[in-house]
């Protein structure tokens, strides 16, 4: 843009671009005053949010003493805990699923309960390159399983994977798994 006015006019253009901007840019603001409207009220959903049905006292009590039966027998892991969980194995919220971080690789051992039902099973995972580890634990309720497992740096996912029918009645049956190094 050498010539004569190439630069003013350069200038110009990018001035006159630069002021149309802000002009359109201030025009979208808005100002209420006194008398300008109120806004209304959001709209609701003609559809009601979905319920869980009413928790039966009686079940919620055994599922109570099932979470104290469950702790005792999950507390006879030892060593530093790296995870642990707990959930219902049947009805309304059923399961769990929790991840924690393994900072040192190594064997660790597993600790894994059930009550109020006869079996459980409970996935660990692992990511591995190109994929997930998965390593099932089949819990026979009557007992405490324990095991050992070599474990990566770096994620380990745990959850309740097989349960009493999850579309039968709540019994207050529960779950539980405790990951300890060591």
């Amino acid at each position: 843009m050498s010539g004569p006015g190439g630069t003013t006019t350069a200038h110009c253009l990018a001035a006159l671009m630069i002021g149309t901007s802000l002009a359109g840019g201030l025009s979208a603001c808005a100002y209420e005053g006194e008398d300008s409207p109120q806004p209304t009220a959001a709209r609701t959903s003609p559809r009601p949010a979905p319920t869980l049905p009413a928790r039966d006292p009686d079940v919620l009590a055994l599922e109570k003493r099932n979470y104290a039966d469950l702790e005792q027998r999950l507390s006879g892991a030892s060593g530093p805990e790296l995870l642990a969980d707990s959930g219902p194995a049947d009805g309304p919220g059923v399961g769990f699923s929790k991840a924690a971080t393994v900072d040192a690789a190594g064997p660790y051992t597993v600790t894994a309960a059930c009550v109020g039902t006869a079996r459980a099973q409970i996935s660990l995972s692992q990511e591995t390159i190109g994929g997930s580890e998965h390593q099932l634990i089949d819990v026979d309720c009557a007992q405490t399983r324990t095991q050992t497992v070599q474990l990566r740096q770096g994620y380990v996912g745990a959850q309740l994977t097989r349960r009493a029918d999850p579309a039968g009645a709540w019994t207050g049956a529960v779950a539980g798994i405790r990951i300890t190094a060591g």
